[in-house]
């Protein structure tokens, strides 16, 4: 069976395919202190995998997803 997810923004509902976590970090020399006092920027994606009824996939920040169903039964029905 399968996970059903809603896309919060439109109400479009896709399968659950998995999910991935990306984490970056870049830095830049600053204006004043050059490399020594560099500007450093850096954090962290959380997406999910999700695939369309044509079997297209996507990658969703995870915020924006909400359950629907798991394996056929409604999520209200399984809290």
């Amino acid at each position: 069976m399968a996970i059903v997810v809603s896309y919060k923004k439109d109400g479009k509902k896709y399968i659950l395919i998995g999910t991935g976590f990306g984490a970056y970090k870049a830095t830049r020399p600053s204006f004043l202190g050059g490399n020594l006092f560099p500007h450093e920027d850096e954090g962290n994606i959380r997406v999910v995998a999700v695939a369309d009824k044509e079997g297209d996939i996507h990658w969703v920040d995870s915020d924006d997803l909400r359950v629907i169903e798991v394996d056929g039964n409604k999520i209200e029905d399984l809290l």
